[in-house]
């Protein structure tokens, strides 16, 4: 081989370890995009169930109080 075809091998070997390189980083930048997007998509459901669940103890607490009053009420009813 002469000196110039190893230097055009080398030219020819660098671009498409570049290329490969390339490929590699949009591949991982898909990757990330798509994690991102379902992690983002994972918070904005955690706290719509966190309101949700904030809710329902709010009402469940509100009926307990409720059924305690009433409760009392037929105690004091059955003890006249």
């Amino acid at each position: 081989m002469t000196e110039q075809n190893i230097a055009e091998l080398r030219y020819w070997l660098d671009i498409a370890i570049k290329a490969i390189i390339g490929v590699v980083i949009s591949v991982v930048g898909l990757d990330y995009k798509a994690m991102k997007n379902s992690l983002t998509e994972l918070e904005h459901t955690k706290y719509s169930l966190t309101a949700e669940v904030t809710y329902l103890r709010r009402n469940l607490s509100t009926i307990e109080n409720r059924l305690e009053r009433i409760d009392s009420k037929i105690d004091k009813a059955l003890e006249k």
